[in-house]
């Protein structure tokens, strides 16, 4: 039942998760009783006085009892002994005062119907005339009163000579045991609950906003096709490979299919390897689509850098040709002024 109880299992490994601890603690506090119990047989042996209660058990029920069975032990039924038993062991409601059976019922039902099985009697008894019942009441008394063991001492006189040395033993022991020792185990007790509260409330933050097998968080969702609650609900729903993996185990091994045989072995080796971690075929698909509309966008804009350059060297070109042309006019025209050649007639 504590392991079906999410809260009682929490409670349960609140105490049991440091028990070191714990345990520690504890042993410290059995150490400071000890010292007490011995500073207390010394010096105060006689304050250890307990009031104890003693039993006085009743034998009127009993020598009744006793009475009841022999009169019916030595008891003849005879018919001449009918009426008188009839006299003597019957009454009427006006005369009930023989010391008949029927007397003592009657008797019994006009006085109370609870009689005193036992009576108490209290008396003081010392509790510290040796080391082990020092340490025996020091350790029952003395956790057990919110006050310590100066609750259930003897009320010392201020004119007795160990009265302050009392105060300060009574004054120790309530600081040192019942504030200090019993609030560090009561501490380590809170603080492993406060933890296990933290871990478990951390736990179901993770389990809220992360995918159980492929580890992605819900901002890697946003502004996709695909939302996080659909991912977890039909892409990565945990409990449908917890139902291939019983698919794996139930079924025979010779029907394996190639995927089944390697989830398998992977199974076999206690190896994880199998999940699809930190990725996802649904934003796979999106990402490739996403990745080749990036990458038409690169190669237009590459083009278009393409074009100008070939519109900028068209340019260049037509406007070197240009000046070549020119070039070569001009060099022509000088070569004609500097060597002119008339042409002369045929006659001469």
């Amino acid at each position: 039942m504590i392991f079906r109880d999410a809260t009682l299992l929490q409670v349960t490994q609140s105490v049991t998760r440091n028990g070191k601890s714990i345990m520690l603690t504890m042993m410290l506090a059995l150490v400071l009783i000890y010292l007490f119990s011995v500073m207390g047989f010394v010096f105060f042996r006689d304050d250890f006085l307990t009031n104890i209660q003693t039993r006085l058990y009743s034998s009127y029920s009993h020598h009744r009892y006793r009475r009841s069975n022999t009169n019916m032990k030595t008891m003849t039924l005879t018919p001449t002994t009918i009426p008188s038993i009839i006299n003597n062991e019957f009454c009427t409601k006006d005369n009930c005062t023989n010391d008949t059976p029927v007397s003592h019922i009657h008797h019994a039902t006009q006085a109370s119907p609870i009689l005193p099985e036992e009576a108490v009697d209290e008396e003081v008894e010392r509790s510290c005339d040796t080391l082990f019942m020092c340490i025996v009441t020091t350790l029952n008394k003395g956790l057990r009163n919110g006050g310590g063991i100066g609750d259930v001492l003897r009320q010392p006189s201020n004119q007795e000579p160990l009265y302050f040395f009392r105060v300060i033993y009574d004054m120790m022991f309530f600081f040192i045991v019942i504030i200090i020792t019993l609030n560090l185990i009561f501490g380590v007790i809170i603080d492993n609950f406060a933890d296990l509260r933290t871990e478990k409330q951390r736990n179901d933050e993770i389990l809220r906003n992360t995918c159980f097998i492929c580890g992605l968080d819900r901002k890697s969702f946003d502004n996709k096709h695909v939302t996080f609650e659909d991912h977890i609900r039909k892409v990565h729903n945990m409990w449908n490979y917890v139902y291939f993996m019983v698919l794996i185990n139930v079924k025979d091994p010779t029907e394996y299919t190639g995927p089944e045989s390697y989830v398998h072995e992977m199974i076999e080796q206690r190896n994880l390897d199998w999940f699809p971690r930190m990725r996802t075929s649904s934003l796979d698909i999106q990402e490739d689509k996403n990745k080749e509309d990036q990458d038409s966008r690169i190669l237009k804009i590459q083009m278009e850098d393409a074009n100008k350059a070939i519109k900028t060297l068209t340019m260049e070109l037509a406007e070197l040709q240009k000046l070549v042309t020119e070039s070569r006019a001009q060099k022509h025209r000088m070569n004609f002024l500097q060597n002119p050649s008339l042409p002369t007639p045929i006659n001469s």
